[in-house]
């Protein structure tokens, strides 16, 4: 395997850890096998898991070798996923594919159960086949208990969109702090802002080393994406501080995204001990963890606002107002707190 082959597979499969979560699994390291699964967001049974090898010559001149394994998918649906996964490979020959992959596998499923819920469930009575609608032609809506910590991450998106909308409003970056994480007595946090011009990229960066704790931890990593419509292109940088090769993977992480308009800076209080490779894995996981919040994996804000401002309307949220609090802990790190 040549070097530069080598180092896109690792910065990918830490890209894909970061976003994916438990959800990505490490089969063989030696042999470069990795497995994903990828599910309906409300129903488990419209799942599939799919197990990957990497090639030594991956993304440089071949794709990679792909299993698909699923208790609801037939012939044809495999060969549907299949056809579409040669055909990104096609158009996107010598890139890094594994995100697009996923994500068109999730996009398969999700319009594989719509289409099928909307044909109506079919059941076997008395060697006939019987289709059960309601007296409209459509299903009736399953309403499904939802789990604290669901609720909460929910409850902090819309805290979040909250503050970057008022962001918006007065042209002035606002901060949203992600949540401390600690390994080995070093503290990781994350801060993300909505940008448009690089000028805003150092309003961010100057407001944080404003605050002391900020400014005296050992690494303030950041990494940049914002989309010039002019030139219909992307403007994006970053930065080490001094943690070598951090910024340009936080970076990597923020274009399997697709990621734009925004900043990420993760901040490392080091503790003493070294943490190795696992440092690179903590970087991306507080960046991706903030980016969720905030609402940025949908990849536009815009839409991402207009999605939600639908969604609290149809659960009746549409005359709840919020607004946000920034509060210190124990150790002096920002954490956003929602209050209704």
């Amino acid at each position: 395997m040549d070097t530069e082959s080598l180092s896109e597979q690792i910065e990918e499969i830490e890209a894909l850890s970061a976003i994916y979560g438990q959800d990505f699994l490490v089969v063989d390291e030696a042999k470069r096998i990795y497995e994903i699964r990828v599910s309906h967001e409300s129903d488990s049974w419209w799942s599939a898991t799919l197990q990957v090898l990497l090639p030594p010559e991956y993304p440089s001149k071949v794709p990679p070798v792909f299993e698909i394994h699923s208790a609801w998918m037939c012939e044809a649906d495999l060969f549907q996923v299949s056809d579409l996964f040669y055909t990104i490979s096609r158009d996107h020959h010598g890139e890094i594919l594994l995100y697009q992959w996923v994500e068109a596998l999730r996009a398969f499923i999700d319009k594989s159960q719509q289409s099928r819920t909307e044909e109506g469930k079919k059941e076997e009575v008395g060697g006939t086949v019987s289709i059960k609608v309601s007296d409209s032609g459509n299903e009736e809506p399953e309403i499904c208990d939802f789990d604290l910590e669901s609720l909460t991450v929910s409850d902090q998106e819309d805290n979040a969109l909250g503050a970057l909308q008022s962001a918006k409003l007065e042209d002035k970056p606002e901060i949203i702090h992600g949540e401390p994480f600690t390994d080995r007595k070093s503290t990781f946090q994350a801060h993300l802002a909505h940008v448009v011009t690089q000028e805003q990229v150092k309003q961010v960066m100057e407001e944080l080393r404003r605050n002391r704790k900020i400014s005296n931890a050992a690494h303030n990593v950041m990494a940049y994406r914002i989309f010039c419509k002019d030139r219909n292109s992307f403007l994006q940088d970053c930065d080490d501080d001094g943690e070598a090769m951090a910024g340009g993977r936080l970076l990597h992480l923020l274009q399997i995204l697709e990621a734009r308009n925004i900043v990420v800076i993760v901040t490392r209080w080091y503790g003493g001990i070294l943490l190795g490779p696992d440092r690179f894995k903590h970087y991306n996981n507080c960046a991706r963890d903030v980016i969720k919040v905030a609402g940025f994996m949908d990849h536009n804000l815009t839409d991402r606002k207009e999605s939600k401002s639908k969604s609290r309307s149809k659960i009746g949220k549409k005359h709840k107002q919020y607004r946000k609090a920034e509060k210190l802990d124990e150790k002096g790190l920002f954490y956003t707190k929602r209050y209704v």
